[in-house]
């Protein structure tokens, strides 16, 4: 499972550098890495349970984002709608602060394709744009 997200990591933020150790190295090399300690440090048999995970992610991955996307393809893997619910997936909330409200719309993207931002790993602002100077001419 670890291997797994390592894998959807990787494919989500290609370009980007990871310490893995004291060593650094493209992101995209990241879960061969976890994969080879896993053979070193726990045998073959350890390195064949952490490879499923790999074929788990990539199988996923294809299927929900890249056969969709560039096939043309359906998107036979949904999120069931109570995961969606309880993570907050297409909800849109309002929040009455002391400084004012804050909207935070829903979904945007309800076609089955990947939206703009990445994952939780990255930065905030990575996927916002080159943005404005305020002020001045």
């Amino acid at each position: 499972l670890i291997l797994g997200m390592a894998y959807t990591y990787s494919q989500d933020n290609k370009g980007t550098k990871v310490s893995f150790f004291v060593v650094k190295f493209n992101v995209i090399w990241l879960p061969w890495a976890m994969l080879l300690l896993a053979l070193v440090l726990g045998g073959p048999g350890a390195a064949m349970r952490d490879g499923t995970g790999i074929i788990a992610a990539h199988l996923y991955d294809f299927l929900t984002r890249l056969y969709p996307t560039f096939g043309g393809g359906k998107n036979y893997i949904r999120t069931p709608a109570f995961i969606k619910r309880l993570f907050g997936g297409e909800r849109r909330t309002t929040q009455i602060r002391g400084y004012g409200t804050a909207f935070r719309p829903g979904a945007q993207n309800s076609d089955g394709q990947a939206s703009g931002f990445t994952s939780g790993f990255s930065s905030s602002w990575s996927g916002r744009g080159a943005g404005r100077r305020l002020g001045g001419d």
